[in-house]
């Protein structure tokens, strides 16, 4: 491992570089650029708003890694709303539960830990065609006179039988035809039933950036300020899709890898230590992991809210350092 001290604040053009020229070289770039975009976003909430704070400077546009993950899960709430509930409420209570999807992870079949008395049965649904399935499963439900194989006829039984049932599902699996159709299941069972949705969490604190960039614009990822107000449009402000069509001249990225795009672009990183760069940016910075190097609010799944962590107290931050290009971006 290479010791602390020997590795370099920053690298401008592959080398060795400090920090205070890093930054100034990154904020030349983005007051020269004609569209930039911040991407990546996998930072704490300070993070976040300090970004959105270097946006609203440089004009820029603002996407998180995962923002196609957290709008798939926004667009069925706009449009349905839903019933949804938490990790440690479904251990409490639930005596069903549905995975949805190959990729949601097993659950303990282990009693309720506030109702021990009742059974917990975990059921999985998936393989192809999930929208079409959980629409013949709505139906049979419904008591429509539908073909349907015994295994969702059986399906439908347990989950009528429940008390507390909880749907576990990953907007990052799941296309929008089956997110409706979940939807739409969750809210026929709680007519004679209470049933929820366990969304999972996308990765990159992407729920935490979407509420503070709620908070502070009234609008969730895919922002753009290229005409002064913030604007939102999921497609138009899409950082893959500008990179790739030659919308953007410059990207100011921030996570643990660099795009599978990055090559199309020119590039401003902001990550951690120990990151592989290919293709190297212009400008790297290095910067503590948020709730691990320093200290951080984020969101956190288990709780279904915000919170604290303390981390080791290693700076910079994320913040600290796009509140600095902003600083020096404003002086030019």
């Amino acid at each position: 491992m290479i010791p602390r001290r020997a590795v370099p604040e920053a690298l401008l053009g592959g080398e060795a570089a400090l920090r205070a020229e890093a930054i100034a070289a990154a904020a030349k770039a983005l007051a020269a650029s004609r569209n930039p975009v911040i991407a990546g976003l996998m930072t704490d909430m300070a993070g976040a708003i300090a970004a959105l704070a270097l946006a609203r400077a440089t004009g820029a546009a603002l996407d998180h890694a995962y923002a196609g993950w957290i709008l798939r899960d926004l667009d069925v709430l706009r449009s349905f709303g839903g019933f949804l509930t938490t990790p440690l409420q479904t251990r409490a209570l639930a005596d069903c539960v549905l995975l949805v999807g190959e990729t949601v992870p097993d659950f303990a079949p282990s009693p309720p830990t506030l109702a021990p008395e009742r059974t917990r049965t975990v059921l999985r649904l998936a393989g192809a065609g999930l929208g079409v399935r959980l629409g013949v499963l709505r139906a049979v439900l419904a008591g429509r006179n539908i073909a349907a194989d015994a295994a969702l006829h059986a399906l439908a039984e347990s989950l009528r039988a429940a008390r507390f049932g909880v749907a576990v599902f990953s907007a990052g699996e799941l296309d929008a035809l089956a997110l409706e159709m979940l939807a739409g299941l969750i809210a026929d069972l709680n007519a004679k039933t209470r049933f929820f949705g366990l969304p999972m969490a996308a990765p990159g604190n992407a729920v935490g950036v979407m509420h503070a960039l709620a908070a502070k614009t009234g609008y969730p990822v895919r922002i753009g300020f290229a005409r002064g107000e913030a604007e939102h449009d999921p497609w138009r402000f899409d950082a893959a899709r500008m990179a790739e069509s030659g919308e953007t001249d410059l990207v100011l990225w921030i996570g643990e890898s660099l795009p599978e795009w990055a090559e199309r672009v020119r590039l401003i990183a902001l990550v951690p230590e120990g990151v592989t760069l290919k293709p190297m940016p212009e400008v790297v910075m290095f910067a503590g992991k948020p709730g691990i190097d320093h200290a951080a609010v984020l969101y956190d799944a288990e709780l279904g809210t915000l919170a604290f962590r303390r981390g080791a107290g290693i700076s910079p931050s994320i913040a600290e350092i796009l509140q600095s290009i902003t600083k020096s971006v404003q002086a030019w």
